[in-house]
């Protein structure tokens, strides 16, 4: 079965972490439920807060990945100030949203903005999960990928809470 749309994306979705020890046959049955979403410069992708069952895949260009800095007591309140943590670029073959896949209604742990116009391959959910539902060997391979991923991101997450937390007990004894 030949799959045009894929094979020209077909070398940069092997190097994208959610694929690692699938073979090509694999990624181009998951990429066969993907769709393309083209995003302008400065539009946001996701917010932190709202519900989303999507994964998506940076394909060409640039996000920036922000947190609240504040907990709001009224959850609709949207002029929250933020913190920008990390800036990716497609040469990163960046994973986004993958928390979607393991949560029955997904909120969004972080907003997600294009600082340059972006191009993304978008996985829904559910599509992704029938073909998971069929396949055990991608399945496997899957549930695997993701926690590992999201392991990475905790370590970094903890070591950075570290440093804050450091710094902040400098401060404090300084004064």
């Amino acid at each position: 079965m030949s799959y045009p749309l894929i094979d020209p994306h077909l070398s940069y979705f092997k190097k994208v972490s959610l694929f690692k020890n699938l073979d090509e046959t694999q990624i181009k049955k998951i990429m066969t439920i993907r769709t393309l979403s083209e995003i302008k410069k400065n539009d946001m992708i996701t917010r932190e807060g709202e519900i989303g069952d999507s994964m998506f895949i940076l394909l060409k260009g640039e996000v920036e990945i922000s947190k609240r800095l504040f907990i709001s007591p009224v959850s609709s309140e949207i002029s929250l100030q933020e913190k920008a943590l990390i800036r990716l670029t497609d040469q990163q073959h960046s994973l986004l949203g993958e928390m979607a896949r393991f949560l029955e209604k997904p909120e969004r742990s972080a907003s997600i903005k294009a600082m340059r116009p972006c191009s993304l391959a978008v996985l829904q959910k559910e599509e992704l999960q029938k073909i998971l539902d069929k396949d055990s060997t991608i399945a496997s391979i899957i549930y695997k990928n993701i926690p590992a991923e999201l392991c990475i991101r905790l370590i970094k997450s903890n070591k950075d809470i570290l440093k804050l937390t450091t710094a902040f007990s400098l401060a404090l004894e300084g004064d």
